[in-house]
C-alpha cells in the first residue's frame, strides 16, 4: 500500500478499441518517474486488451473492469471503486502523461489540498497548440460554479478521502460529468494546481458524445442547474446568473457544432441576458449566423483550445 512519503497511486486507464492509444498510454504510465503505481483499466473494447496491456505496462500490477458502455462517469466509477490507492488519477488512452507528472503531483499534496491538477498541451503537425497554465487554486467552489476553466480528467489526481466525502461522478449526466464532479470536490478540499504542461492531450477521433445536444439540452443542462443552483446563489446573485451564462454558452456551443443554429443562437442570448461580458459567447453568436463554415470554425476553436483548458 505504500509509505507515508511514496503513497501507492492508482491510474484508471479509460479505453475502447483504440489499441495503437492504448499502448502508448501505457509506455506512458510504464515511464512515470513515480514508483509505487498501480494500475486499473476500464476497458469497453471489443477484443480483450489484456495481452497487450501486459506487454506494455511493465511490472505495475493491474486490475481489469470491463466497461459497458453506460457513459464517461459510469466508466470512471468502475475504475475508482476497483483502486485501492491513497490517490486516484485519470488517463484517457489518447493521452499520455509525462514522466515526471505523478510525482510531481504527490509532492504538491499537503493536508489540506484534496485535488492536484496539472498543465497540459496538444501538438498538431509537430507543433504544441492550445493549453495553459494552470491557475485556479484554493477553494475554488465559486470559480467553477462561475464557468471557470478548470482541468481535464487526464490531468486530475485526487485523495481517496476526498472522493469518499464527496461522492462518485454522476452517472446520469451524459456530459460535463467531469466539471459538476470538480464542484463536488472542490467543497471537500481545496485545489493546487502544478504549473509545469505534464500532460500531453490527445486529440483523438470526433468525439460524438459531445455533440449530442438532446442529452445537452435535455439531460446535462437541466440536471447540472438542478444540482447547483440552490448552491450558486449561496455565493450570491451574480454567481447563479454566472451559472446559468456558462452553462448556457456550453449548450450554445454543442448546438452549434451539430448545425441547431437557431437554438444555438437561443441558448447564446440566454447566455448574454445572464452575462453579457463572456467574450466567447459573443464569437459564437456571431457564428451562429455563417452555417457550416463557421460551425468548423467552433469545432477547431473548442478541439484545439477548448479540449485542453476546460
Amino acid at each position: 500500500m505504500g509509505t507515508p512519503d511514496r503513497p501507492l497511486v492508482s491510474a484508471v486507464l479509460i479505453t475502447r478499441d483504440r489499441p495503437t492509444k492504448l499502448a502508448g498510454a501505457l509506455v506512458s504510465l510504464r515511464e512515470q518517474t513515480y514508483p509505487n503505481l498501480e494500475l486499473v483499466v476500464v476497458d469497453g473494447s471489443e477484443e480483450p486488451v489484456e495481452p497487450l496491456v501486459s506487454r506494455r505496462s511493465g511490472d505495475l500490477p493491474v486490475t481489469y473492469r470491463r466497461d459497458d458502455g453506460e457513459g464517461p462517469g459510469a466508466a470512471r466509477n468502475l475504475g475508482i471503486r476497483a483502486a485501492t490507492g491513497e490517490y486516484v488519477a485519470f488517463l484517457d488512452d489518447d493521452d499520455r502523461w509525462l514522466p515526471e507528472k505523478v510525482e510531481r503531483q504527490i509532492e504538491t499534496f499537503t493536508p489540506e489540498v484534496g485535488t492536484v491538477y496539472t498543465g497540459q498541451f496538444a501538438v498538431r503537425d509537430g507543433e504544441r497548440v492550445g493549453g495553459r497554465t494552470p491557475s485556479l487554486s484554493g477553494w475554488i467552489t465559486e470559480d467553477l460554479l462561475r464557468g471557470a476553466a478548470c482541468a481535464p480528467t487526464s490531468t486530475v489526481m485526487v485523495r481517496r478521502a476526498v472522493i469518499d466525502e464527496a461522492g462518485e461522478f454522476d452517472e446520469g449526466l451524459p456530459l460535463w460529468e467531469d466539471r459538476e464532479w470538480y464542484v463536488r470536490l472542490s467543497r471537500h478540499g481545496t485545489f493546487r494546481p502544478v504549473p509545469e504542461a505534464l500532460v500531453r492531450r490527445g486529440f483523438g477521433e470526433y468525439d460524438q458524445l459531445t455533440d449530442d445536444y438532446e442529452a445537452a439540452r435535455d439531460v446535462a443542462y437541466p440536471r447540472f442547474l438542478e444540482t447547483h443552483r440552490e448552491l450558486a446563489a449561496e455565493y450570491g446573485p451574480s454567481c447563479e446568473r454566472a451559472l446559468v451564462a456558462s452553462l448556457s454558452l456550453k449548450l450554445g456551443a454543442v448546438g452549434l457544432e451539430t448545425d441547431r443554429y437557431a437554438e444555438a443562437r437561443r441558448h447564446l442570448l440566454r447566455s448574454l441576458r445572464y452575462d453579457p461580458r463572456r467574450r466567447r459567447t459573443w464569437l459564437y453568436l456571431a457564428l451562429s449566423f455563417g452555417g457550416r463554415p463557421a460551425r468548423d470554425g467552433v469545432r477547431r476553436i473548442r478541439r484545439t483550445y477548448g479540449s485542453v483548458t476546460d
